[in-house]
């Protein structure tokens, strides 16, 4: 993982704290916050934090979780892993 820090100015208007595979599961099934989903998926309150902050990516464990949890399929999953991914690079290049 990189080491290059969030962009300032995406980190002042709240876009760096916004996860597209978090907040996805979290629209999909009316979770109101993060430690709610660590609940539901038995993680640790500092591990949602760290995915979200970006300070370690979302690991096949944590996918799994929220598969089974959730029963969301493995491939939609992936398909906003992805989306965040773009939107990452994108704060970087900027």
């Amino acid at each position: 993982m990189s080491s290059e820090k969030p962009d300032p100015a995406a980190v002042a208007h709240g876009a760096w704290l916004t996860h597209c595979l978090l907040d996805g599961v979290m629209a999909r099934q009316k979770i109101k916050n993060d430690a709610e989903l660590s609940r539901c998926l038995r993680l640790a309150p500092s591990s949602i934090s760290k995915i979200r902050r970006r300070r370690v990516p979302v690991s096949d464990e944590v996918l799994l979780r929220v598969h089974d949890a959730f029963d969301i399929p493995i491939a939609e999953l992936k398909q906003l892993q992805a989306r965040q991914m773009l939107l990452d690079q994108r704060h970087h290049l900027t």
